[in-house]
């Protein structure tokens, strides 16, 4: 006998991932599932300024060309597709108790394993896809933290990035360091007690703080700036069910599925900034009779476009071969820019190069 639960299961495990979850409310809604396996997210183009001629006559616009609002969308695979396997042993449950003990098991599998897991995997997704980085090895203190999280929050500014809605995630350890900056101390005042020995610290410069265990920082993050929307992490409770009367166990078998995954929209990159201790090494550039030379050091791959789109994002990106720490790209036209980023097996991404063929 079967009992399934997918469908009461579901609504409880995604509320959980609400209440407890470290990326609660950072991600967009605004995704519709085409398959099984499919999302699809829609935005709208704008428009382009003209000039407002009001000299024109004879049923000419003043306001300049037409242009058809036309509307854009990424169609991504949810390729993570995970399980969990375990029997609750008949001994004198009744079939009532087994699907109460079933339930305490998908309790503890939420909070121990489900959501640590999704929640480091959507922070290393969003990591991987950062358009903004700055590296560099040397250690943050508490005399430097505050100063690289302005300077952080300045880059996005200048790549006019709203100031709304910004999260800072940071690992307990470096946390400490924030905590007990000059600072932070002088802003708090009298209630500076409560940041220090509570831990009470819920913004810094004007951005939501989020401490997180460290094993939830991806590898070579030091910190990283997200704004809200600017990915997507589509899950999905394909299954959860109790199994009875088995041939190979005496109880009850508890199974589930999650399908899920993570992905910066396209255009929205810059909203992700990446204070990084070790990634891979950023590209250089140089463009000469319409040809690029890449120097990509112990670079993977090396990923472009030439179309004004973000290679972590686009569907258009191509990748040039690399030999010897060195990749080309051919036949750039006059004014395109070629944008580009390398990477390193079990690194962090670099961030992306844009360079102009003028």
């Amino acid at each position: 006998m079967s009992i399934n639960l997918a469908s009461k299961a579901s609504p409880k495990v995604l509320e959980r991932f609400k209440l407890k979850s470290v990326v609660d409310g950072l991600f967009s809604n605004e995704y519709d599932w085409t398959g099984v396996h499919t999302v699809r997210v829609y935005s709208v183009n704008t428009l382009p300024l003209q000039d407002y001629d009001k000299t024109l006559v004879n049923g000419a616009s003043r306001f300049g060309n037409l242009t058809e609002v036309a509307d854009t969308y990424q169609e991504m695979s949810v390729e993570k597709d995970k399980s969990f396997n375990g029997v609750i042993d008949k001994g004198n449950n009744t079939q009532q108790l087994q699907i109460k003990a079933a339930g305490k098991v998908l309790k503890r599998q939420t909070d121990e394993v489900l959501i640590p897991y999704r929640d480091m995997y959507d922070l290393n997704a969003l990591a991987q896809g950062a358009g903004l980085m700055k590296v560099d090895s040397t250690a943050l203190s508490k005399n430097t933290i505050v100063e690289a999280l302005m300077a952080a929050s300045a880059e996005m500014s200048n790549r006019l990035v709203p100031m709304e809605g910004r999260v800072v995630y940071i690992g307990e350890t470096l946390a400490i360091k924030l905590k007990l900056s000059d600072e932070i101390l002088k802003l708090y005042g009298k209630t500076a007690e409560k940041v220090v020995v509570n831990g009470e610290l819920g913004k810094v410069a004007g951005m939501h703080l989020r401490v997180v265990p460290d094993v939830y920082m991806p590898k070579g993050v030091v910190f990283m700036i997200v704004k809200k929307n600017v990915a997507v992490s589509p899950t999905k409770i394909e299954t959860m069910r109790v199994l009875n009367n088995q041939y190979i166990a005496d109880g009850a078998i508890v199974q589930g599925r999650l399908l899920h995954d993570c992905f910066v929209l396209g255009g929205r990159s810059d909203g992700i900034f990446v204070y990084s201790n070790n990634c891979a090494h950023a590209p250089s550039v140089a463009i000469a009779n319409n040809n690029a030379t890449i120097t990509a050091t112990n670079a993977t791959k090396v990923y472009y476009t030439l179309d004004g789109s973000d290679p972590k994002t686009s569907s258009e990106r191509q990748e040039a071969t690399v030999s010897n720490n060195t990749a080309t790209v051919q036949n750039i036209p006059k004014g395109a820019t070629l944008r580009v980023y390398s990477t390193r097996a079990g690194y962090l991404n670099s961030g992306v190069v844009n360079t102009v063929n003028q």
